[in-house]
């Protein structure tokens, strides 16, 4: 069986193969989202406890979590599931995905590390991956920077340098992405200015329909007038 091990805090993963069934059999009838203590599968995960986050059985079909089997099933999926993407809208299918519990027929199992033991694991926990992009929308920037709502975002933004593929003797230019979410003068006043628009829509259909209401009655009166002189010259 494979491991798949991956370090969130540090953006790295590395897969270990591992023939010894006796060292995996800790995995077996664990479920997706279980913590594992890593003693017991090498002396190099000493101290350490992972999360399984999912995995493949030999045929390559995915685990899905909520499926509280050991073996595969057949399910229909629709969009919003997991292991399934609908190629048109309102698209079902009835798709085979491996249930969540591990078992013997798995090929590779997804570990994350949630606590780290006594040594370093070479590959994975020695180095660090640094995020290729940073925060995009404005309240994400202000929590990353510790600001506050007097500060301007943009000044805070992440460039990231770029080289030209095309001319690798260009001189490299800088890329950031456009700050969304983003509160300005010219958005508060677009704000004011629907708000009353709004208003203005408001105190215009309230007017007309008064006017109308006034007609309306006035209409009934004319027609009551109308019908009472009616009946009068019928009388006489």
């Amino acid at each position: 069986m494979k491991l798949n091990v991956s370090y969130p805090a540090h953006g790295t993963q590395k897969l270990f193969d591992i023939d010894d069934e006796r060292r995996v059999r800790v995995l077996y009838d664990k479920r997706m989202t279980q913590e594992v203590v890593g003693d017991s599968i090498s002396d190099e995960f000493k101290g350490y406890v992972f999360r399984i986050t999912g995995g493949n059985d030999k045929q390559g079909f995915p685990m899905k979590q909520g499926v509280l089997l050991p073996h595969r099933v057949r399910l229909l999926l629709s969009k919003g599931h997991s292991c399934y993407r609908p190629r048109r809208a309102g698209e079902r299918k009835r798709k085979s995905v491996r249930g969540c519990i591990v078992g013997p027929d798995m090929s590779v199992v997804s570990l994350a590390i949630v606590k780290r033991g006594e040594a370093e694991i070479p590959g994975l926990t020695d180095v660090s991956v640094p995020k290729r992009l940073g925060p995009k929308r404005a309240s994400k920037i202000r929590k990353l920077f510790n600001l506050t709502k007097e500060d301007d975002v943009r000044k805070y933004v992440i460039r990231r340098e770029v080289k030209s593929k095309k001319n690798p003797d260009a001189k490299p230019y800088t890329k950031a992405p456009k700050v969304q979410r983003l509160v300005t003068p010219v958005t508060l006043q677009r704000k004011r200015a629907k708000l009353a628009a709004k208003k203005e829509r408001y105190a215009k259909s309230k007017a007309a329909a008064e006017e109308y209401a006034t007609l309306v009655k006035q209409r009934v009166a004319e027609a009551r007038e109308k019908k009472a002189a009616a009946k009068k010259a019928r009388t006489h």
